[in-house]
């Protein structure tokens, strides 16, 4: 769909997120992006790593009281949105991660796990498709 925002943002090779972890800068690993004519859009970015959410506080009392690790598997949170469709709210995941399978959200379903291909340079690539459903009226 061309004309559609797509904003995107993750954690840090460290597994840090700016504006929540000192010393990185406000917008790290954020932005807003539309896609072009063909419905496309590209990034280059770092890959996030696994980490651990808070344990302080009533949250890591929970952790501990259910016997809960408290880490997530690495992902890209995205958000694609355009005028007379319903707003999509994603994480997407990589293969191989440990808690994949056990993550503490629940959040990781086979449908939006991704799959880097690797390129000669050593990098790699992703692609994945979002379809947006009209509005309901």
């Amino acid at each position: 769909m061309a004309g559609a925002k797509v904003e995107l943002w993750h954690a840090d090779a460290d597994g840090f997120y700016s504006q929540f972890a000192p010393g990185i800068p406000e917008w790290n690993l954020r932005g807003s992006f539309t896609t072009g004519n063909d419905g496309s859009f590209a990034i280059h970015t770092v890959q996030p790593a696994p980490y651990q959410i808070p344990t302080d506080g009533s949250c890591g009392k929970l952790i501990k009281a259910a016997g809960w690790h408290a880490r997530r598997p690495a992902h890209l949170h995205v958000k694609v949105s355009a005028p007379g469709h319903e707003l999509l709210t994603a994480q997407l995941y990589f293969p191989g991660d440990e808690h994949n399978d056990d993550d503490i959200a629940s959040a990781v379903k086979p449908e939006l796990i991704l799959d880097p291909q690797q390129a000669a340079d050593g990098t790699a690539t992703v692609a994945y498709s979002f379809v947006l459903d009209p509005e309901k009226g």
